[in-house]
Protein backbone atom coordinates (compact mmCIF):
# COMPACT_ATOMS: atom_id res chain seq x y z
CA UNK A 1 0.00 0.00 0.00
CA UNK A 2 1.63 3.05 -0.73
CA UNK A 3 1.54 6.28 2.16
CA UNK A 4 -1.13 8.52 1.33
CA UNK A 5 0.37 12.31 -0.29
CA UNK A 6 0.57 15.07 1.89
CA UNK A 7 -2.07 16.60 -0.46
CA UNK A 8 -4.22 13.70 -0.17
CA UNK A 9 -3.70 14.54 3.74
CA UNK A 10 -4.57 18.12 3.81
CA UNK A 11 -7.89 16.97 1.99
CA UNK A 12 -8.65 14.54 4.37
CA UNK A 13 -7.87 17.41 7.32
CA UNK A 14 -10.64 19.49 5.89
CA UNK A 15 -13.04 16.38 5.32
CA UNK A 16 -12.25 15.10 8.65
CA UNK A 17 -12.58 19.22 10.43
CA UNK A 18 -16.23 19.52 8.42
CA UNK A 19 -17.31 16.04 9.34
CA UNK A 20 -17.06 16.84 12.95
CA UNK A 21 -18.42 20.33 13.03
CA UNK A 22 -21.23 18.47 10.76
CA UNK A 23 -21.66 15.07 13.82
CA UNK A 24 -21.70 18.84 16.40
CA UNK A 25 -24.63 20.36 14.41
CA UNK A 26 -26.79 17.12 13.43
CA UNK A 27 -26.61 15.98 17.51
CA UNK A 28 -27.60 19.59 18.56
CA UNK A 29 -30.48 19.62 16.21
CA UNK A 30 -31.19 15.56 16.97
CA UNK A 31 -31.50 16.20 20.85
CA UNK A 32 -33.62 18.85 20.45
CA UNK A 33 -36.03 17.18 18.69
CA UNK A 34 -35.85 14.25 21.22
CA UNK A 35 -33.99 11.54 18.77
CA UNK A 36 -31.19 9.75 20.16
CA UNK A 37 -30.52 6.93 18.25
CA UNK A 38 -29.28 7.92 14.60
CA UNK A 39 -26.68 11.12 14.86
CA UNK A 40 -23.67 8.86 17.15
CA UNK A 41 -23.26 6.95 13.76
CA UNK A 42 -21.99 10.37 11.92
CA UNK A 43 -19.33 10.79 14.85
CA UNK A 44 -17.96 7.36 13.08
CA UNK A 45 -16.75 9.34 9.80
CA UNK A 46 -14.54 11.64 10.87
CA UNK A 47 -12.64 8.60 13.68
CA UNK A 48 -12.53 6.16 11.00
CA UNK A 49 -10.94 9.12 8.84
CA UNK A 50 -8.66 10.13 11.43
CA UNK A 51 -7.38 6.63 12.12
CA UNK A 52 -6.50 6.26 8.42
CA UNK A 53 -4.96 9.08 7.40
CA UNK A 54 -3.12 9.79 10.47
CA UNK A 55 -2.59 6.73 12.43
CA UNK A 56 -0.08 7.91 15.37
CA UNK A 57 -2.21 10.72 16.47
CA UNK A 58 -5.68 9.11 15.77
CA UNK A 59 -5.83 7.92 19.37
CA UNK A 60 -6.15 11.40 20.88
CA UNK A 61 -7.95 13.03 17.99
CA UNK A 62 -10.76 9.73 18.87
CA UNK A 63 -10.34 10.37 22.43
CA UNK A 64 -11.24 13.92 21.83
CA UNK A 65 -13.92 13.43 19.68
CA UNK A 66 -15.40 10.66 22.14
CA UNK A 67 -15.83 13.33 24.94
CA UNK A 68 -17.17 15.76 22.66
CA UNK A 69 -19.94 13.13 21.85
CA UNK A 70 -20.78 12.59 25.62
CA UNK A 71 -20.16 16.19 26.25
CA UNK A 72 -23.03 17.22 24.10
CA UNK A 73 -25.23 14.22 25.04
CA UNK A 74 -24.47 15.13 28.88
CA UNK A 75 -24.77 18.38 28.67
CA UNK A 76 -28.11 18.24 26.11
CA UNK A 77 -29.80 14.93 27.07
CA UNK A 78 -32.33 14.73 29.24
CA UNK A 79 -31.63 13.32 32.73
CA UNK A 80 -31.65 9.69 31.84
CA UNK A 81 -29.60 7.06 32.93
CA UNK A 82 -29.57 4.75 30.05
CA UNK A 83 -29.22 7.48 27.68
CA UNK A 84 -25.86 8.25 29.68
CA UNK A 85 -25.10 4.26 29.32
CA UNK A 86 -25.45 4.69 26.01
CA UNK A 87 -23.63 7.77 25.48
CA UNK A 88 -20.77 5.83 27.52
CA UNK A 89 -20.84 2.71 25.04
CA UNK A 90 -20.51 4.93 21.78
CA UNK A 91 -17.69 6.70 23.60
CA UNK A 92 -15.92 3.03 23.97
CA UNK A 93 -17.03 2.03 20.83
CA UNK A 94 -15.48 4.83 18.90
CA UNK A 95 -12.29 4.50 20.58
CA UNK A 96 -12.05 1.16 20.12
CA UNK A 97 -12.81 1.51 15.86
CA UNK A 98 -10.25 4.58 16.30
CA UNK A 99 -7.42 2.22 18.00
CA UNK A 100 -8.41 -1.04 15.79
CA UNK A 101 -8.45 1.07 12.32
CA UNK A 102 -4.96 3.16 13.02
CA UNK A 103 -3.50 -0.33 14.06
CA UNK A 104 -4.29 -1.64 10.76
CA UNK A 105 -3.62 1.86 8.59
CA UNK A 106 0.13 1.77 10.71
CA UNK A 107 0.86 -1.68 9.46
CA UNK A 108 -0.25 -1.12 5.84
CA UNK A 109 1.60 2.25 5.56
CA UNK A 110 4.96 0.55 6.58
CA UNK A 111 7.52 -0.61 3.97
CA UNK A 112 8.28 -4.49 4.09
CA UNK A 113 5.00 -5.01 4.72
CA UNK A 114 3.99 -9.02 4.50
CA UNK A 115 1.28 -10.36 2.25
CA UNK A 116 -2.21 -11.22 4.22
CA UNK A 117 -2.03 -8.15 6.72
CA UNK A 118 0.91 -9.76 8.70
CA UNK A 119 3.49 -6.73 9.05
CA UNK A 120 6.71 -8.09 10.47
CA UNK A 121 7.96 -4.44 11.49
CA UNK A 122 4.97 -4.16 13.86
CA UNK A 123 4.69 -2.90 17.18
CA UNK A 124 3.09 -6.38 17.46
CA UNK A 125 4.59 -10.03 17.88
CA UNK A 126 4.83 -11.25 14.88
CA UNK A 127 5.87 -14.62 13.24
CA UNK A 128 4.73 -17.67 10.92
CA UNK A 129 4.97 -21.50 11.04
CA UNK A 130 4.97 -23.84 7.96
CA UNK A 131 1.28 -25.66 7.94
CA UNK A 132 2.91 -29.02 7.04
CA UNK A 133 5.72 -29.01 9.66
CA UNK A 134 4.68 -26.73 12.20
CA UNK A 135 8.37 -25.02 11.73
CA UNK A 136 8.74 -21.62 12.87
CA UNK A 137 9.51 -19.06 10.41
CA UNK A 138 10.16 -15.37 10.22
CA UNK A 139 9.75 -14.08 13.67
CA UNK A 140 10.40 -10.37 14.40
CA UNK A 141 11.96 -9.05 17.24
CA UNK A 142 9.19 -8.19 19.03
CA UNK A 143 7.70 -12.01 19.03
CA UNK A 144 11.32 -12.55 20.25
CA UNK A 145 11.74 -10.25 23.16
CA UNK A 146 8.52 -11.66 24.23
CA UNK A 147 8.94 -15.46 24.05
CA UNK A 148 12.64 -15.14 25.52
CA UNK A 149 14.70 -17.11 22.34
CA UNK A 150 16.88 -15.48 19.95
CA UNK A 151 15.58 -15.18 16.48
CA UNK A 152 18.16 -17.49 15.01
CA UNK A 153 17.18 -20.19 17.92
CA UNK A 154 13.16 -19.85 17.23
CA UNK A 155 14.10 -20.83 13.35
CA UNK A 156 15.24 -24.28 14.88
CA UNK A 157 11.62 -24.50 17.09
CA UNK A 158 8.32 -25.96 15.90
CA UNK A 159 4.84 -24.46 16.88
CA UNK A 160 4.69 -27.47 19.56
CA UNK A 161 7.92 -26.26 21.31
CA UNK A 162 6.30 -22.48 21.93
CA UNK A 163 2.60 -24.08 22.53
CA UNK A 164 3.34 -27.07 24.54
CA UNK A 165 -0.45 -27.56 25.34
CA UNK A 166 -1.37 -29.85 23.05
CA UNK A 167 -4.98 -29.53 23.61
CA UNK A 168 -4.73 -25.79 23.56
CA UNK A 169 -2.62 -26.38 20.71
CA UNK A 170 -5.04 -28.51 18.63
CA UNK A 171 -7.64 -26.10 19.39
CA UNK A 172 -5.99 -22.93 17.81
CA UNK A 173 -5.02 -25.21 14.56
CA UNK A 174 -8.65 -26.42 14.28
CA UNK A 175 -9.84 -22.56 14.52
CA UNK A 176 -7.41 -21.75 11.28
CA UNK A 177 -8.31 -24.30 9.81
CA UNK A 178 -12.06 -23.79 9.92
CA UNK A 179 -12.29 -20.60 9.62
CA UNK A 180 -8.72 -19.02 7.58
CA UNK A 181 -8.39 -16.30 9.47
CA UNK A 182 -8.72 -16.07 13.77
CA UNK A 183 -8.57 -12.74 15.90
CA UNK A 184 -7.46 -12.68 19.18
CA UNK A 185 -7.33 -16.17 20.41
CA UNK A 186 -6.08 -16.28 24.33
CA UNK A 187 -2.80 -18.38 23.76
CA UNK A 188 -0.75 -19.43 26.48
CA UNK A 189 3.57 -19.23 24.80
CA UNK A 190 6.22 -21.54 26.58
CA UNK A 191 9.37 -19.12 26.94
CA UNK A 192 12.90 -19.98 27.45
CA UNK A 193 12.79 -19.06 30.73
CA UNK A 194 10.32 -21.78 30.91
CA UNK A 195 7.62 -19.70 32.25
CA UNK A 196 4.41 -19.23 30.10
CA UNK A 197 3.05 -16.11 28.88
CA UNK A 198 -0.47 -15.02 27.23
CA UNK A 199 -0.96 -13.48 24.42
CA UNK A 200 -3.93 -12.43 22.12
CA UNK A 201 -3.00 -14.29 18.69
CA UNK A 202 -4.80 -13.57 15.02
CA UNK A 203 -3.54 -16.16 12.45
CA UNK A 204 -4.75 -16.08 8.73
CA UNK A 205 -4.25 -18.21 5.95
CA UNK A 206 -3.88 -17.50 2.80
CA UNK A 207 -3.29 -20.54 1.10
CA UNK A 208 0.36 -20.23 1.10
CA UNK A 209 2.93 -23.10 2.91
CA UNK A 210 2.91 -20.74 5.30
CA UNK A 211 0.45 -19.20 8.37
CA UNK A 212 1.00 -15.70 9.27
CA UNK A 213 0.77 -14.75 12.97
CA UNK A 214 0.52 -11.52 15.55
CA UNK A 215 0.53 -12.04 19.20
CA UNK A 216 0.30 -9.08 21.45
CA UNK A 217 1.20 -10.20 25.05
CA UNK A 218 -1.64 -9.94 27.50
CA UNK A 219 0.36 -11.71 30.26
CA UNK A 220 -0.23 -8.46 33.01
CA UNK A 221 -3.79 -8.59 31.94
CA UNK A 222 -4.48 -12.72 32.53
CA UNK A 223 -2.45 -12.00 36.09
CA UNK A 224 -4.94 -9.13 36.99
CA UNK A 225 -7.43 -10.88 36.02
CA UNK A 226 -6.87 -13.80 38.19
CA UNK A 227 -5.99 -11.29 41.12
CA UNK A 228 -9.33 -9.83 40.35
CA UNK A 229 -11.44 -13.08 40.34
CA UNK A 230 -9.60 -13.86 43.66
CA UNK A 231 -9.93 -11.01 45.34
CA UNK A 232 -13.91 -11.33 44.13
CA UNK A 233 -13.91 -14.88 45.86
CA UNK A 234 -12.56 -13.70 48.95
CA UNK A 235 -14.92 -10.30 49.22
CA UNK A 236 -17.48 -13.16 48.45
CA UNK A 237 -16.50 -15.30 51.31
CA UNK A 238 -16.42 -12.52 53.61
CA UNK A 239 -19.83 -11.13 52.59
CA UNK A 240 -21.04 -14.47 53.12
CA UNK A 241 -19.93 -15.10 56.76
CA UNK A 242 -20.69 -11.29 57.72
CA UNK A 243 -24.31 -11.25 56.28
CA UNK A 244 -24.78 -15.11 57.59
CA UNK A 245 -23.39 -13.24 61.69
CA UNK A 246 -26.03 -10.25 60.91
CA UNK A 247 -28.59 -12.56 60.20
CA UNK A 248 -28.59 -14.47 63.16
CA UNK A 249 -28.05 -11.54 64.85
CA UNK A 250 -30.94 -10.40 63.30
CA UNK A 251 -32.92 -13.40 64.53
CA UNK A 252 -32.18 -13.40 67.73
CA UNK A 253 -33.33 -9.76 68.12
CA UNK A 254 -36.76 -10.39 66.26
CA UNK A 255 -37.03 -13.50 68.84
CA UNK A 256 -36.39 -11.13 71.67
CA UNK A 257 -38.85 -8.47 69.96
CA UNK A 258 -41.39 -11.07 69.88
CA UNK A 259 -41.35 -11.80 74.14
CA UNK A 260 -40.95 -8.49 74.95
CA UNK A 261 -44.61 -7.86 72.78
CA UNK A 262 -45.74 -11.02 75.28
CA UNK A 263 -44.59 -9.10 78.17
CA UNK A 264 -45.17 -5.33 77.21
CA UNK A 265 -48.89 -4.05 78.55
CA UNK A 266 -48.78 -0.58 77.87
CA UNK A 267 -50.26 0.24 74.83
CA UNK A 268 -47.74 3.00 73.62
CA UNK A 269 -44.72 1.18 74.60
CA UNK A 270 -46.10 -2.27 72.52
CA UNK A 271 -46.56 0.60 69.58
CA UNK A 272 -42.65 0.84 69.75
CA UNK A 273 -41.85 -2.72 70.24
CA UNK A 274 -43.83 -3.41 66.93
CA UNK A 275 -42.27 -0.65 64.81
CA UNK A 276 -38.62 -1.36 65.90
CA UNK A 277 -39.52 -5.50 64.97
CA UNK A 278 -40.78 -4.21 61.57
CA UNK A 279 -37.75 -2.01 61.20
CA UNK A 280 -35.71 -5.23 61.90
CA UNK A 281 -37.93 -7.64 59.24
CA UNK A 282 -37.16 -4.69 56.94
CA UNK A 283 -33.47 -4.88 57.48
CA UNK A 284 -33.35 -8.71 56.93
CA UNK A 285 -35.35 -8.52 53.90
CA UNK A 286 -32.16 -5.80 52.06
CA UNK A 287 -29.56 -8.08 54.10
CA UNK A 288 -31.00 -11.23 52.03
CA UNK A 289 -31.38 -8.77 49.06
CA UNK A 290 -28.06 -8.20 48.98
CA UNK A 291 -27.43 -11.88 48.73
CA UNK A 292 -29.44 -12.29 45.87
CA UNK A 293 -28.30 -9.53 44.08
CA UNK A 294 -24.13 -10.16 44.45
CA UNK A 295 -24.79 -13.33 42.78
CA UNK A 296 -26.40 -12.13 39.60
CA UNK A 297 -23.76 -12.26 36.40
CA UNK A 298 -21.28 -14.02 38.33
CA UNK A 299 -21.56 -16.93 35.79
CA UNK A 300 -21.77 -16.62 31.94
CA UNK A 301 -25.35 -17.20 30.92
CA UNK A 302 -26.16 -20.58 29.24
CA UNK A 303 -29.42 -21.88 27.23
CA UNK A 304 -32.10 -23.31 29.47
CA UNK A 305 -35.36 -25.21 28.87
CA UNK A 306 -37.83 -22.87 30.31
CA UNK A 307 -40.48 -25.59 31.00
CA UNK A 308 -37.78 -27.23 33.18
CA UNK A 309 -36.59 -23.69 34.88
CA UNK A 310 -40.36 -23.17 35.86
CA UNK A 311 -40.86 -26.78 37.37
CA UNK A 312 -37.44 -26.47 39.42
CA UNK A 313 -39.16 -22.45 40.78
CA UNK A 314 -42.27 -24.65 41.68
CA UNK A 315 -41.28 -27.34 43.66
CA UNK A 316 -39.72 -25.03 46.12
CA UNK A 317 -43.64 -22.95 46.96
CA UNK A 318 -46.00 -24.10 48.15
CA UNK A 319 -49.47 -23.35 46.29
CA UNK A 320 -52.38 -24.55 48.78
CA UNK A 321 -55.06 -24.43 46.57
CA UNK A 322 -53.62 -22.58 43.98
CA UNK A 323 -54.47 -24.10 40.31
CA UNK A 324 -51.34 -23.86 37.83
CA UNK A 325 -51.45 -24.20 34.23
CA UNK A 326 -48.00 -24.65 32.09
CA UNK A 327 -48.67 -24.57 28.75
CA UNK A 328 -45.01 -23.65 27.16
CA UNK A 329 -43.24 -24.57 24.14
CA UNK A 330 -40.03 -26.76 23.87
CA UNK A 331 -37.56 -23.80 23.90
CA UNK A 332 -34.71 -22.98 25.20
CA UNK A 333 -33.43 -19.41 26.46
CA UNK A 334 -29.95 -18.27 26.73
CA UNK A 335 -29.94 -16.88 30.31
CA UNK A 336 -28.21 -16.05 33.50
CA UNK A 337 -28.41 -18.76 35.58
CA UNK A 338 -30.22 -17.21 37.84
CA UNK A 339 -33.51 -17.81 35.59
CA UNK A 340 -35.09 -20.32 37.85
CA UNK A 341 -35.23 -17.09 40.41
CA UNK A 342 -37.18 -14.83 37.74
CA UNK A 343 -39.71 -17.50 37.87
CA UNK A 344 -39.84 -18.29 41.96
CA UNK A 345 -40.26 -14.46 42.57
CA UNK A 346 -43.20 -14.21 40.19
CA UNK A 347 -44.75 -17.61 41.96
CA UNK A 348 -44.10 -16.32 44.94
CA UNK A 349 -44.85 -12.42 44.06
CA UNK A 350 -48.23 -13.89 42.85
CA UNK A 351 -48.58 -16.01 46.39
CA UNK A 352 -47.73 -13.22 48.96
CA UNK A 353 -49.44 -10.38 47.05
CA UNK A 354 -52.05 -11.61 45.24
CA UNK A 355 -54.52 -11.34 47.75
CA UNK A 356 -56.85 -13.46 46.46
CA UNK A 357 -54.95 -15.97 43.77
CA UNK A 358 -56.48 -19.10 42.89
CA UNK A 359 -55.20 -19.45 39.56
CA UNK A 360 -51.64 -18.94 37.63
CA UNK A 361 -50.82 -19.57 34.33
CA UNK A 362 -47.92 -19.32 32.64
CA UNK A 363 -47.47 -19.67 28.63
CA UNK A 364 -45.87 -18.70 25.68
CA UNK A 365 -46.70 -17.71 22.33
CA UNK A 366 -44.44 -16.74 19.31
CA UNK A 367 -43.95 -13.01 18.17
CA UNK A 368 -42.62 -12.99 14.73
CA UNK A 369 -39.19 -13.56 15.19
CA UNK A 370 -39.54 -13.62 19.18
CA UNK A 371 -40.86 -15.40 21.84
CA UNK A 372 -43.07 -14.18 24.64
CA UNK A 373 -43.39 -16.12 27.84
CA UNK A 374 -46.99 -14.25 29.66
CA UNK A 375 -47.53 -15.48 33.18
CA UNK A 376 -50.99 -14.89 34.59
CA UNK A 377 -52.79 -14.99 38.08
CA UNK A 378 -56.43 -13.51 39.16
CA UNK A 379 -55.29 -11.90 42.57
CA UNK A 380 -56.03 -7.99 43.02
CA UNK A 381 -53.82 -6.96 40.21
CA UNK A 382 -51.47 -4.06 39.74
CA UNK A 383 -52.80 -0.49 40.14
CA UNK A 384 -51.62 1.42 36.46
CA UNK A 385 -49.41 3.68 38.26
CA UNK A 386 -47.49 0.82 40.13
CA UNK A 387 -46.87 -1.17 36.81
CA UNK A 388 -43.27 0.24 36.35
CA UNK A 389 -42.79 0.79 40.29
CA UNK A 390 -43.03 -2.61 40.93
CA UNK A 391 -39.09 -3.54 38.89
CA UNK A 392 -37.71 -0.80 41.43
CA UNK A 393 -36.14 -1.28 44.47
CA UNK A 394 -37.56 0.80 46.38
CA UNK A 395 -40.95 -0.24 45.64
CA UNK A 396 -43.75 0.33 48.54
CA UNK A 397 -44.58 -2.20 51.17
CA UNK A 398 -40.69 -4.12 50.22
CA UNK A 399 -42.46 -5.90 47.52
CA UNK A 400 -40.02 -4.38 44.75
CA UNK A 401 -36.46 -6.33 45.53
CA UNK A 402 -37.91 -10.04 44.23
CA UNK A 403 -39.21 -8.07 40.87
CA UNK A 404 -36.30 -5.70 40.61
CA UNK A 405 -33.58 -8.64 40.59
CA UNK A 406 -35.96 -10.56 38.24
CA UNK A 407 -35.68 -7.37 36.19
CA UNK A 408 -31.86 -7.30 36.45
CA UNK A 409 -31.02 -10.85 35.91
CA UNK A 410 -33.21 -11.06 32.15
CA UNK A 411 -31.04 -7.58 31.46
CA UNK A 412 -28.01 -9.64 31.20
CA UNK A 413 -28.94 -11.04 28.13
CA UNK A 414 -31.06 -8.18 27.00
CA UNK A 415 -34.58 -9.78 27.91
CA UNK A 416 -36.87 -7.66 29.00
CA UNK A 417 -40.33 -8.25 31.53
CA UNK A 418 -43.28 -5.79 31.64
CA UNK A 419 -46.36 -5.43 33.72
CA UNK A 420 -49.60 -5.69 31.48
CA UNK A 421 -52.40 -6.97 34.02
CA UNK A 422 -55.69 -5.23 34.93
CA UNK A 423 -55.99 -3.94 38.19
CA UNK A 424 -58.78 -5.47 40.15
CA UNK A 425 -58.73 -8.66 37.91
CA UNK A 426 -54.47 -10.06 37.90
CA UNK A 427 -51.60 -9.27 37.09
Amino acid sequence: MRPISKEKKFIYDIFIVLSILASVGITFISISRGIYDVFPYFYLIPVVLIAYTRPKISIFVTVFIGWLYIGLVYSLGLPDTGIFAKATIWFFIFVSIGVLISTYSREYQKEGDRSCGSFFNSQAGAFSYDRNNFQIQDPNTKFSQFIGFDSKVLLQKTLPDIISDTAERELFLLKVKDTKRVGDIEVQFTCADGNNRWALVSATDCAEPAIYCTAVDITDQKQAQDALRLANRKLNLLNNVTRHDILNQLTALIGYLELSKEEIKDPRLLTYVTKEELAANAIRNQILFTRDYQTIGIHSPQWQNVAETVSLAMATLDFHHIRITVNLAPVELFADPLLEKVFYNLLENSIRHGERVTEIEIRSESVGDGFTIIYTDNGAGVPADAKERIFRREYFKHTGFGLFLTREILSITNLTITETGTFGKGA
